[in-house]
């Protein structure tokens, strides 16, 4: 019996250490978080692809070329609702992790980006305030690099600079960088100011290469 018993809890813990909830409860030296935009405007085409299924493409190479033990978290804001007056108060009040912070599994994170549909209004100031609480529930004390997808501006009302900077207060080591696509002139020049209050850096892309090129640049840094 006891030898049955020994086996037993070897054989649990064998499958504990072996589930992404574990995963996610050891620290890692990289804690990334993907904020994606959901919103109905990532509907719209470049070059005769949806801007959403670019993004959806280049942030899972983006994935698959991460350390394999840097824990990965994936947020979606403007997903809820619709992007009409009817819809705004849903939208604007949710945002939602996908994809908890753990390693990189390739059809986990498929299927959680596969069902993401664009279509609300744009809530950036509450994705960076939920990353944040996010991150301090998870003690993630290792280097916290932020990267926020959008083709818009903050359209709910919040103050992504000033949650940037609660960000940045809450852990030294937390960076935002900000992957702007398809933006106007002034979008941008915001972009660039929240960007540099982040820590990081402002990357515009207009076009579905230079998007794909900007995350391949940013997994390479992971790997120097």
């Amino acid at each position: 019996m006891k030898k049955l018993l020994a086996a037993g809890i070897i054989g649990l813990l064998t499958v504990s250490i072996a589930s992404p909830s574990f995963a996610a409860e050891k620290q890692a030296d990289s804690n990334v978080a993907v904020l994606f935009d959901g919103s109905g405007s990532m509907v719209q085409k470049t070059g005769g692809e949806r801007k959403i299924d670019i993004a959806k493409k280049s942030v899972k190479s983006f994935a698959e070329l991460l350390p394999k033990d840097t824990n990965l978290m994936l947020r979606v804001f403007g997903h809820a609702g619709n992007n009409k007056l009817s819809g705004k108060a849903l939208s604007c009040s949710t945002t939602e992790t996908i994809y908890g912070l753990h390693p990189y599994e390739g059809s986990l994170f498929d299927n959680s980006l596969s069902e993401l549909k664009p279509t609300g209004w744009t809530p950036i100031a509450k994705a960076l305030a939920d990353t944040r609480k996010e991150f301090e529930a998870f003690d993630a004390d290792g280097k916290n690099v932020v990267y926020l997808i959008t083709d818009g501006e903050e359209t709910c009302g919040g103050d992504p600079a000033a949650e940037i900077e609660k960000l940045r207060a809450s852990n030294v080591d937390t960076i935002v960088n900000i992957i702007g696509f398809n933006f106007d002139v002034k979008g941008n020049e915001e972009m660039k100011q929240a960007a540099v209050a982040g820590g990081g850096e402002y990357i515009s892309a207009n076009s579905a290469d230079e998007f794909e090129q900007a995350w391949e640049k940013e997994a390479q840094k992971f790997t120097e």
